[in-house]
């Protein structure tokens, strides 16, 4: 005579995850998403636009409100940041908004309050 052991009955959220489909190719999902997305390229600038944004750089203070938009990057494409400027460095060609650094070259447009 063998002895037999009582189970206790199995919770039903642990009972369903015992027919739960199984994912072999796992990231498949998310690589077959990640080239669906519609990316954003690069504008081109006129030298015109590049030459306004330059002034405007120039003239940016530190604490001064603006509106950037820039390239993000290129699965993200354009954005726009809003606050008070943190830092404008001409040498390493960066603009800090907040905690962003952007780079002068990512720039599209800029707009500052009077």
């Amino acid at each position: 005579m063998s002895k037999r052991t009582v189970r206790a009955p199995m919770h039903r959220s642990q009972r369903a995850k015992i027919f739960m489909s199984f994912d072999a190719l796992k990231g498949l999902k998310e690589a077959i998403a990640e080239t669906e997305k519609i990316t954003e390229p690069r504008r081109e600038l006129s030298q015109d636009m590049i030459e306004e944004i330059n002034r405007t750089l120039v003239s940016l203070r530190k604490g001064q409100i603006a509106t950037v938009v820039y390239y993000g990057c290129y699965d993200e494409g354009y954005q726009q940041i809003t606050g008070p400027i943190a830092k404008v460095d001409a040498y390493w060609k960066l603009l800090q908004i907040g905690n962003t650094a952007i780079g002068f070259d990512e720039i599209a447009e800029v707009y500052t309050d009077p």
